[in-house]
């Protein structure tokens, strides 16, 4: 058994996801996700920067940090992927006055051993995009990005 087998069964062992599959060099699964009240995709991915071995501990504990979050953690995560994206689209007229921390909805979520990726639907604000976002360790919002839907 190879070392994304072992990845797979950790994950499964642990119960952080339902069913988890292994395809394209990832395990992928659903879980629930409590603070966001959702069933998201989540996508774990073994490779570390430096190239060095998986750590399947360290991965399911990283995806329990995650579905363990607190509800004061994710309204800061919130709160900080609006005030980035108002930012950057600052005083541009807008189709739809939904306050953006009331439209984003969660979809998927990529596990790495030292970041995670959330990937958010806008559908009022932003119908045909997907609201991309790099956390790191400590949940910190370090990068948000808009791609159109289908990309990336």
């Amino acid at each position: 058994m190879g070392p994304i087998e072992q990845l797979r069964d950790a994950i499964a062992a642990s119960k952080v996801m339902l069913d988890p599959q292994i395809g394209d060099g990832f395990v992928f699964g659903t879980a629930r996700l409590p603070v966001a009240g959702a069933h998201v995709n989540v996508n774990v991915d073994p490779e570390s920067e430096d190239g060095s071995g998986i750590d399947a501990g360290e991965l399911v504990g990283a995806i329990e940090r995650v579905l363990e979050m607190s509800p004061q953690v994710w309204r800061r995560i919130i709160d900080d992927i609006a005030e980035e994206i108002e930012g950057a689209v600052g005083g541009e007229e807008v189709i739809e006055a939904t306050d953006l921390r009331d439209d984003l909805a969660v979809r998927s979520v990529v596990v790495f051993a030292d970041a995670t990726l959330l990937s958010f639907a806008a559908p009022m604000q932003f119908p045909d995009s997907c609201i991309r976002v790099q956390l790191g360790e400590d949940f910190e919002v370090e990068d948000v990005s808009i791609d159109p839907e289908g990309e990336g």
